[in-house]
């Protein structure tokens, strides 16, 4: 759960108009398969868009496809572009079931299966591509791309069930970028948006796979580490942390700065609510600042 979902779309305004543009898609697709439907079974002249060559891009979904839907993490999604495929092979099928009809050849039930097979998975796929994008609009922090709060506790309970399973140990950590307030002061709230994104995109490169990062709120973030005693927890924190601090990061305006964080870092167990830990986690975070921040604290319990 490292990586938010491939079909996040990062302003939650732009996915909602794709959502709106995806089910007048499917009106447009159901009205099209109407209007064929009429020309093959009560012989109602087909229009010349329908048996052109590049029928998919003239009707009404392939014209928004090719020329409107053009937000790029939309067309980056291999969802969207399979969608694509599909939309063509249905029209080319379309094309070819009216040429026949029109030479006054029989259709074969395979070849109209064939076509309604496409044409159903076209409708399924869009349907499919809606889900996806309104559960990264749910789960996603849509500024910085981490995982949201509300995924987070679903998170840490997934992880309190599989420890229960298996014993093995996982750690909670409290992230905090330092002195934050100042970014924002001296350099704008803007500059302060692009360090939080910075940071998070360099946080998730250096965890593994199956590890997560999540908003807490503000600059402070949570990391859910798997499989990991509180020591290795605490040392490959500390080689992040060692890694920020000499990360340089780009603004807008041609400057660049530089950053560090501090880290509090918590052992779960499932004896201890996931709540109680993350306090835990928060007070080694609040001791890692007290000491000069731009350092990593754990908190250990006295068996």
């Amino acid at each position: 759960m490292n990586t938010p979902p491939d079909n996040k779309i990062s302003n939650p305004h732009d996915a909602m108009q794709i959502l709106r543009d995806l089910d007048t898609g499917i009106m447009n697709h159901l009205a099209w398969l109407k209007k064929l439907h009429r020309a093959l079974i009560c012989n109602e002249t087909p229009s010349e868009a329908d048996l052109s060559a590049d029928a998919h891009c003239q009707c009404k979904f392939g014209r928004w496809y090719y020329q409107g839907g053009n937000h790029p993490e939309l067309r980056a999604s291999p969802i969207f572009q399979v969608i694509g495929d599909l939309h063509k092979s249905m029209h080319d099928a379309a094309r070819g079931l009216l040429q026949k009809q029109s030479a006054g050849r029989a259709i074969t039930y395979d070849e109209y299966d064939a076509f309604m097979d496409q044409a159903i998975s076209f409708k399924w796929k869009v349907r499919c591509l809606q889900f996806e994008i309104v559960k990264s609009i749910c789960v996603v922090d849509h500024l910085t791309g981490a995982w949201n709060r509300q995924s987070m506790l679903a998170k840490l309970a997934e992880e309190m069930e599989r420890m229960n399973r298996n014993g093995l140990s996982s750690c909670i950590c409290m992230m905090d970028i330092d002195h934050f307030k100042q970014v924002n002061d001296g350099y704008g709230h803007p500059a302060g948006d692009q360090v939080l994104q910075a940071a998070v995109h360099f946080v998730s490169e250096q965890l593994r796979k199956y590890d997560s990062i999540f908003r807490y709120g503000g600059e402070e973030f949570l990391i859910c580490m798997p499989n990991i005693s509180l020591q290795a927890a605490t040392l490959t924190l500390d080689r992040l942390r060692a890694k920020l601090e000499q990360l340089s990061i780009p603004l807008a305006d041609g400057q660049s700065l530089s950053i560090t964080a501090s880290f509090g870092v918590a052992e779960m167990k499932t004896a201890i609510s996931i709540q109680d830990t993350i306090h835990m986690a928060d007070h080694a975070l609040l001791c890692a600042k007290s000491k000069g921040r731009n350092q990593v604290c754990m908190w250990e319990i006295e068996e």
